[in-house]
């Protein structure tokens, strides 16, 4: 189970709500487990899922009924699978839409249809079923009888089943309560939690930290496997093609590498430059995020003193983290050492956590300041300290690492190997 249903539950609490409804796919995905072809068709809201503060309450995943065959390969926790079918009879002409069929709507709403199939497609009279033949049927079977006519109405559903009509929901989308409101159930209230979700997630299961360590670990080889191939000449595009092909080689998806040369992607490795590199991966939709510093040539000494000032600073800030410091006081920290180890002037500190996202903690939204969200480490959080460096007449640099945040201090995930890399021309 990816869903730390510990801080989940706390953070239900603090926030006063009888349960989550999840609509984005890395919110879906970490609250049941299943990830499925719709997410990568970009076929929003057709599913959902819900996880009711009470524990003994059916949490439930939403889904089209022609795609429960798919929980075959990706199977969820979730006791409740709440399926709809989407055969409607329209009411006026409409484009051609392949999931819909002439079916009576209001028959389909009111009513609900032991013998209204899930999947449209026919079975070959008198054949013998393969064994594959029968996995699926059985699939389709468990799953048959309580369908709905769309996604928004089977979570009606699951919220009936829960027990929460008159509950305290939050959405990581707002509309998705509208649109309850909308079909019947006015007894609802809610709040816009998409930060709550990333408040949550901001504490990592142990099968989190083992999927955050592959993605560490292999994108940190993804990079240096870039560094490998690099020389001078080779446009900074190409870059992003040999990150892609050597993440697929992992077992990964390269998400960006951004290569920046004196803070432009544009152009091509030239000698005698700083390099920025930036590169984040995902493993099982986990995030891998490292970053490194590289140079053709030979490095003046100032370049040197500078790479070897911000490592030295991180290990300081590394050796300073424990549950409970806030970020500005390791930002400030950090800097503080920077500067003092050689590097005056350095500007940004940047930790963040990371996970389903890039940035996996709450952030300021709408009208809200930056800031409007108090951070503080928490056990078993894994971030990045971002370094970045831009100087106008000098170059741009970068380095981070992937750390986890244990009780007595930080256990890294990738290397921590800092320095300037450094290649012949």
């Amino acid at each position: 189970m990816l869903l730390n249903r510990e801080r989940a539950n706390q953070v239900m609490d603090r926030h006063g709500l009888d349960g989550i409804v999840a609509a984005f796919p890395e919110n879906i995905y970490y609250l049941s487990d299943y990830w499925g072809p719709m997410f990568l068709m970009s076929r929003n809201y057709t599913l959902y899922a819900l996880l009711p503060r009470d524990e003994n309450a059916p949490a439930a995943l939403v889904m089209p009924g022609t795609g429960v065959y798919h929980l075959e390969h990706c199977p969820t926790w979730m006791p409740n699978v709440a399926t709809f079918v989407t055969r409607v009879a329209p009411r006026t002409p409409r484009d051609f839409e392949f999931s819909t069929e002439e079916l009576d709507l209001e028959q389909m709403v009111t009513q609900v249809h032991a013998d209204t199939p899930l999947t449209p497609y026919p079975t070959r009279e008198g054949a013998e079923m393969a064994p594959r033949d029968k996995q699926l049927l059985g699939r389709y079977a468990a799953h048959q009888g309580r369908s709905e006519a769309t996604a928004a109405r089977a979570l009606a559903r699951a919220v009936d089943d829960a027990g929460l009509t008159q509950g305290r929901l939050g959405f990581d989308d707002p509309r998705v309560l509208g649109w309850l409101h909308d079909i019947g159930q006015t007894g609802l209230t809610g709040m816009d939690a998409l930060n709550v979700f990333k408040e949550i997630r901001m504490v990592k299961s142990p099968a989190e930290i083992d999927l955050l360590r592959i993605a560490g670990q292999r994108g940190e080889a993804v990079l240096n496997g870039v560094i490998d191939r690099m020389h001078v000449g080779m446009p900074l595009d190409a870059i992003g093609d040999i990150h892609a092909r050597l993440s697929a080689e992992q077992g990964c998806r390269s998400e960006w590498i951004i290569a920046n040369i004196r803070g432009l992607a544009t152009g091509v490795v030239e000698a005698g430059e700083l390099i920025k590199l930036d590169s984040v991966v995902s493993y099982r939709q986990y995030r891998g995020d490292v970053g490194r510093s590289v140079f053709f040539g030979e490095p003046d000494a100032e370049m040197l003193r500078r790479s070897e000032a911000v490592s030295r600073a991180l290990e300081i800030a590394y050796a300073e983290i424990r549950p409970g410091r806030s970020f500005k006081e390791i930002v400030d920290l950090t800097l503080a050492a920077v500067h003092r180890e050689g590097f005056p002037g350095f500007v940004i500190a940047g930790p963040h956590s990371v996970g389903l996202e890039h940035t996996d903690h709450p952030v300021s939204v709408g009208a809200q300041m930056p800031g409007h969200h108090p951070l503080t480490f928490e056990e078993n959080m894994v971030f990045t300290l971002d370094m970045p460096y831009h100087e106008f007449g000098w170059g741009t640099t970068h380095v981070e690492d992937m750390m986890i945040v244990r009780k007595d201090g930080c256990e890294p995930i990738t290397s921590m190997d800092t320095r300037l890399r450094v290649k012949p021309i």
